[in-house]
């Protein structure tokens, strides 16, 4: 897969954040943190991603409706051609913002709900009724006409919630539900991981559940494996790990990294423009040969070049992006005993 520029670019444009997920991958801070993008500095950047087409940006945090200008970026993304994105937790929206949203043109809106109940949803994002603002906030941006994701990661605390939460999206009003895997290079830690075997029944479950709700809503999911899991055709358009390659990540340091929750500089926009980076980073050039994926599971898989195993999750485990997938649950890096996970690394020793 060769791109001139990413498809998509997720900005991490502040760290504040008026929750306190466990899971969080910008490891967030509750209440009014420093701005690290001012807004000259902010509105550079969508310039300089817009010059090189970059088609989606996707406003993120911390909780991007903290920042007191994001109707300007919002707008200056939206004038520069860009489709515009951005995640919120639910407790800013009120229809005045909703219907806001939808005359600055923004594209999505992704709602995070991780359970499907308040109990659960609470236990993870850690704020009395946020689960009932998150529902409040996707049934008016749904009224409003705002085209509404619903994020959810999941995590041995909600796995069995998955299927309610389908049908709790669909009688809110989204238009989508997005699974994205939960890879423990964020605040939450590896006891949150869902055993391979558990995420490969999930996953199962999830692209049955695709065609099952296919007319009412869209299932869809970021996971490198899932080409294997669908029949004929319908793979086609699935390539695999996708960091470096469709998409990456800007942080509030103004690092440049191959994805969300990859935490592996390529590059510095202080110091380079992003066109650079993209182009000649030597980070960015190795992640995207799989031939530099040396060990594990993944270097010797059938598979390596249509899935190349996440290498968030290698680097999650061993501290090296170009190692084993140990969430892999096809050729699994290590056995499960007694609900853990052994990495074969382990039990080589």
């Amino acid at each position: 897969m060769k791109l001139a520029m990413p498809l998509y670019v997720v900005w991490e444009t502040t760290l504040d954040c008026n929750a306190r997920c466990v899971h969080c991958y910008s490891d967030a801070t509750f209440g009014h943190g420093p701005v690290f993008w001012s807004l000259d500095e902010s509105l550079e950047l969508i310039d300089q991603l817009a010059e090189v087409g970059v088609i989606i940006i996707a406003f993120s945090g911390g909780e991007f409706l903290l920042r007191r200008d994001w109707e300007v970026l919002t707008k200056r993304a939206v004038d520069r051609g860009m489709q515009v994105t951005f995640a919120t937790n639910g407790l800013r929206v009120t229809e005045a913002v909703a219907r806001r949203i939808k005359e600055l043109g923004v594209a999505n809106v992704s709602v995070s709900l991780d359970g499907a109940t308040a109990e659960v949803h609470e236990s993870i994002r850690r704020v009395p009724r946020i689960f009932e603002k998150a529902c409040e906030a996707i049934r008016l941006l749904a009224r409003a006409g705002v085209r509404v994701t619903v994020n959810y990661t999941p995590m041995r605390t909600n796995l069995s919630q998955a299927g309610d939460l389908i049908a709790l999206a669909y009688k809110l009003g989204a238009k989508k539900i997005n699974l994205t895997e939960y890879v423990y290079t964020t605040r939450g830690g590896v006891g949150l991981m869902p055993l391979p075997s558990e995420l490969g029944g999930l996953m199962t479950r999830w692209t049955t559940a695709a065609t099952e709700w296919k007319g009412r809503i869209e299932v869809d999911w970021h996971d490198c494996r899932v080409a294997l899991l669908l029949p004929g055709a319908e793979s086609d358009p699935y390539k695999g790990c996708g960091a470096g390659y469709t998409h990456c990540r800007i942080t509030v340091d103004h690092d440049v990294t191959p994805c969300v929750v990859l935490p592996l500089p390529v590059g510095n926009l202080r110091k380079e423009r992003f066109a650079e980076i993209w182009g000649t980073a030597p980070e960015l050039k190795r992640i995207r040969d799989r031939a530099n994926i040396h060990d594990g599971n993944c270097a010797a898989c059938e598979h390596l070049e249509r899935c190349g195993g996440c290498r968030a999750a290698s680097f999650a485990r061993y501290g090296d992006a170009y190692r084993g997938d140990p969430t892999c649950w096809i050729k699994p890096d290590g056995i499960e005993v007694d609900g853990r996970f052994i990495a074969n690394e382990v039990l080589r020793s």
